[in-house]
């Protein structure tokens, strides 16, 4: 089963992600599950009845703006489930149990320079970071969401092989020409032989047809990446995530999170499998599209 899960808030930017993933959707006969968390502020008046009243009348409300976006034209002959929640983080319901096999996770974001922070802001970021599905972040809203080419930015070690065969199903399905993408910083220099042959052991193992190899100097990774896909106009970044929480993640960072926040274009996450997970995973080749999302 294809399932793409869309979390909301009503907001235009969400708007923008429930309309991408209805594209996608339409495309691989996929289901979207629709959710919406409301938080409902703490009171010391929670037992008193006029509290709850109006706590009832919100629920109401909320559930009714998402029965509304259930039936917008532009989701008709999709298969859709609705999800309501209350007073649990977006992120850790997106990132739970309940979702666990969800195939795609649509996010809304705002432009260039910061996340909507109703809802978009630490929820995406830990969404981005933690989630187990492919994240792809919305922020403006295309005519006809396609990806003619697309940048994958990566180091090329062992650890992106599991990441990249989720990425190369949208290559796939789009037709699309890759960048493979090695940034050379000065604090994290390596030769150029060393990188072209880390690309065109990546490029083989995986057979790929339409792609270029890419080596690219920039001061820090991140800036690297962008000023890249901007240059060769690309459709989509899509770069992988360690998960990192806790201290480790304060210390590091994320860059997935960081190319989310500042770049304008779409972008494609994917959680690097941990170590277990990658032993008991072997890497397949070719387009599996009854089984979207499964490696």
């Amino acid at each position: 089963m294809k399932t793409i899960l869309v979390p909301t808030d009503f907001s235009e930017h969400a708007l923008h992600a429930l309309k991408v993933a209805a594209q996608v959707a339409k495309k691989i006969n996929a289901k979207i599950v629709l959710t919406h968390v409301h938080i409902f502020p703490s009171s010391e008046y929670a037992i008193d009845v006029s509290y709850q009243k109006y706590y009832r009348q919100i629920i109401v409300q909320a559930e009714e703006k998402l029965n509304d976006l259930a039936d917008m034209d532009f989701l008709k002959g999709i298969e859709l489930r609705k999800h309501f929640a209350s007073n649990t983080p977006t992120w850790k319901l997106v990132c739970g149990d309940l979702f666990k096999d969800v195939d795609l996770i649509v996010l809304g974001s705002h432009g260039k320079g910061g996340f909507n922070q109703t809802f978009l802001g630490s929820s995406t970021e830990k969404i981005i970071r933690m989630a187990n599905a492919p994240v792809l972040t919305i922020k403006d809203l295309p005519a006809e969401f396609k990806i003619n080419s697309m940048v994958f930015a990566s180091n090329f070690h062992d650890e992106s092989y599991p990441a990249f065969k989720r990425i190369n199903f949208f290559a796939d399905l789009y037709q699309s020409h890759i960048y493979l993408l090695k940034i050379i910083t000065p604090k994290d220099f390596e030769s150029t032989p060393v990188s072209e042959k880390l690309l065109n052991s990546f490029a083989q193992r995986f057979r790929l047809k339409d792609y270029s190899i890419n080596i690219y100097n920039a001061h820090n990774i991140e800036t690297g990446i962008i000023d890249f896909s901007d240059e060769k106009d690309a459709d989509l970044i899509a770069i992988e995530t360690h998960g990192r929480t806790g201290f480790a993640h304060l210390i590091n960072g994320s860059l997935a999170e960081g190319i989310a926040k500042h770049e304008p274009k779409p972008v494609l996450s994917i959680k690097i499998p941990s170590s277990s997970e990658s032993a008991s995973k072997p890497i397949e080749h070719g387009t599996d599209y009854e089984n979207f999302g499964n490696g």
